[in-house]
């Protein structure tokens, strides 16, 4: 028993974090309500609960000052035997971002003090991101014009626009963009290229950078059977700007990365996609439920190398009772409970 009621206290981030299970189960999911509730049966009075992620990003623009903000909390809360101006002294003795790590430290003994405004700010963060089905369809079509082209933007929207369902709709939105917008190695390159422009916003002094990858032309297995990574110094970093800016290879002959077995499967995945939701959309309402299951069915199609791939083979397996339920014109759960 590492608690006891009515004498241990807890700050707790409410922010989840996913670890490396999810590598190897997408469907990983962190059992946050659970924790909490036992939490608060442990600590009752004790416990203060505040999400420290969000609350760094929207005041200071970063995450990485979460457990400043903690700090200030457990300060606030009475928690720590140190007094305010030996921690401010300390922040000004490790020299690193100290007006920064200062504000988030009086940050944290504010939202102590005023949890309700505190969630009223991370909240107000939360309502910028798409709201409307259109906004979100808008977001990803502009993620695939930056992605690969306006072009490949336009072909998105051009299927998406032909479902008049909302439900359906949404469904394809999804579906679609996962299967267009596959994370190959001109994709990792573009999100690596601006890594060391974001570092330095962040720290100072002289930086290292190290890139554990798993490039497809390069042979071996780490212990679970997986491609093993390897570590990249500073000289990849002069690489990815010019291998993103190669993206207009992608789905073309003269890709050379386009030969592997990932590759090729996700170009398929994309046409049978489209052929899937041409044969859909010709009559959505025979079987809608069964659409919409169809529509969202690459969202299943996680991870990458081995797990994408036994990911794809349960999906394919699931695609054909979809395919042959929407065929047989099988009446839809929605309407079967309204009858």
């Amino acid at each position: 028993q590492l608690v006891k009621t009515g004498r241990t206290s807890g700050i707790v981030n409410l922010h989840e974090t996913v670890t490396g299970d999810f590598t190897r189960d997408p469907d990983f999911r962190i059992p946050g309500d659970r924790l909490r509730l036992s939490l608060e049966a442990a600590l009752r009075d004790g416990l203060t609960c505040l999400d420290a992620f969000a609350l760094a990003e929207a005041t200071l623009g970063d995450a990485i000052y979460s457990n400043m903000v903690l700090l200030g909390a457990s300060w606030q809360s009475g928690q720590l035997p140190l007094s305010r101006a030996a921690i401010l002294r300390a922040i000004e003795l490790n020299g690193a971002r100290v007006k920064e790590n200062t504000r988030a430290f009086e940050i944290g003994r504010w939202a102590a003090v005023h949890p309700d405004k505190a969630v009223r700010v991370t909240a107000s963060d939360v309502t910028r991101l798409p709201g409307t089905l259109d906004e979100r369809i808008r977001f990803r079509a502009g993620h695939l014009a930056a992605y690969q082209s306006q072009r490949l933007a336009k072909r998105y929207r051009e299927l998406v626009d032909q479902a008049d369902n909302p439900a359906l709709q949404e469904a394809i939105a999804k579906g679609y963009h996962k299967v267009l917008a596959y994370k190959d190695e001109f994709e990792v390159a573009r999100l690596l290229s601006g890594t060391r422009a974001r570092a330095e916003e962040v720290f100072d002094g002289n930086l290292k950078l190290t890139f554990h990858l798993s490039p497809p032309f390069l042979p071996g297995r780490d212990a679970s059977g997986r491609p093993r990574k390897r570590a990249f110094g500073a000289f990849s970093e002069r690489v990815w700007p010019l291998l993103a800016r190669l993206k207009w290879l992608r789905g073309t002959p003269f890709n050379p990365f386009g030969y592997g077995a990932e590759r090729r499967m996700e170009r398929q995945l994309i046409q049978q996609y489209e052929h899937d939701m041409a044969e859909v959309l010709e009559d959505p309402d025979r079987n809608i439920d069964a659409a919409i299951a169809l529509a969202e069915l690459p969202l299943d199609v996680r991870g990458f190398g081995p797990v994408k791939e036994a990911n794809a083979q349960r999906a394919a397996a699931r695609r054909e009772t979809l395919l042959q339920s929407f065929r047989d014109g099988a009446a839809s759960t929605a309407s079967t409970a309204a009858e």
